[in-house]
């Protein structure tokens, strides 16, 4: 009986014993298995053998991603595997390449994925920028001008705007040494079409000039050959857009009052013209035609009124096109030149020299007398 006793001692001492070292195998099994995902390449060594991690962009891993920018869809971040992952890293952590430590991954709040997408836009959107910079550099012919509006459109349209121009040395060296826009821009004051927005453009871009239903009066006309002829703008976009209301008042024939009446009865042209290509067009149909006839009734008023315009455009240090936008999408087509462009400018330019002469040729008007120029003083017209 005692040597019984002896030996079930001797088994639970053993069994006490193999206990102990299972445990000491599973923790040692368990350490190591975490210490290899945490040691996994694609999240980093803590201990800085690696000190650039996988998700850390290398400068020229930088330039190789591809550009996005502001509204852009981040280049995606890798999905985190189901194993412990490194900390996640800050924007400055990310920058310099430093693997992020434990105090500070507990002090941060944001999950590795979203810092890392931020980090990667931010980048995008300054090698964009600077791009973007670079390309304005030097002169800007009409054609080149073109291709950086419709290429700025793409922008805005894809969601990758480079937002280029809009910093604080930008505005500080345009305003000690002025503007030097590369388009002028006639478009209506439609507050859906934000132009510079709309071509991806920044701060002294272009020179944009605003009035409901996109008119050439004088104040327009005016302004417009500040554009062409002091800021050698080498460009003029007259832009038109979808459900313009001043053109849709002009159609519908609505009552309007005051400065208003004036201004749309300049769109009513456009939608008579509108109407006789299309004797069936009503309603909405209508007034997009008239819309497009309204781009064209402009171009051919700045012509026809505007000398300093039409003598740029004869002697081809002006390039004038049309536009139309589309509100809802975005999208600008660009129409060209005027569809008679040649035809009016050698026909107004014959009537301007005719004009000339016919001024020329009339005898002197004489002074008026002192007397009638005493009275007309004190009419008060």
């Amino acid at each position: 009986m005692g040597t019984q006793r002896t030996d079930l001692t001797g088994i639970m001492k053993n069994c006490t014993v193999l206990k102990s070292f299972l445990s000491i195998v599973c923790v040692l099994i368990l350490t190591g298995t975490a210490r290899a995902a945490w040691d996994d390449p694609e999240h980093g060594d803590v201990t800085a053998t690696n000190p650039e991690p996988a998700h850390v962009l290398s400068p020229a891993a930088k330039l190789a991603t591809p550009q996005g920018g502001y509204g852009a869809t981040p280049v995606a971040a890798k999905q985190a595997p189901t194993a412990p992952t490194a900390p996640p890293a800050s924007p400055a952590q990310l920058v310099t390449g430093k693997p992020p430590s434990p105090l500070s991954a507990a002090n941060s709040g944001a999950t590795g994925t979203n810092v890392r997408s931020k980090a990667a836009a931010k980048s995008q959107v300054e090698a964009k920028s600077a791009k973007a910079a670079e390309t304005d550099d030097g002169p800007v012919d009409a054609d080149k001008a073109l291709t950086l509006l419709k290429e700025g459109n793409a922008h805005w349209l894809s969601g990758t705007l480079s937002n280029p121009n809009i910093s604080v040395s930008r505005r500080q060296t345009l305003a000690e040494a002025g503007q030097k826009p590369f388009a002028t821009v006639l478009t209506c004051s439609d507050s859906r079409l934000p132009v510079e927005r709309l071509f991806d453009r920044g701060v002294g871009d272009v020179f944009v000039v605003r009035v409901a239903g996109n008119i050439a009066g004088d104040s327009e006309a005016g302004t417009i050959e500040y554009g062409l002829a002091h800021l050698k703008t080498p460009l003029l976009v007259v832009m038109g857009h979808t459900k313009c209301g001043a053109v849709a008042a002009a159609a519908s024939g609505a009552a309007l009052h005051g400065k208003v009446a004036k201004l749309v009865a300049s769109c009513a042209p456009a939608v008579e013209r509108a109407k006789r290509a299309n004797p069936s067009a009503t309603g909405n149909e209508l007034v997009t035609l008239a819309v497009k006839e309204n781009v064209w009734q402009t171009i051919f008023d700045l012509l026809k009124t505007s000398d300093e315009i039409r003598e740029l455009a004869v002697s081809g240090n002006v390039k004038i096109v049309g536009a139309m936008c589309d509100i809802t999408t975005g999208k600008v087509e660009f129409l060209g030149e005027h569809p008679w462009q040649s035809e009016l400018l050698s026909a107004l330019e014959q009537e301007g020299k005719s004009e000339k002469t016919e001024t020329a040729s009339k005898p002197n008007a004489p002074a008026p007398t002192g007397t009638a120029t005493a009275t007309e003083g004190k009419s008060g017209h």
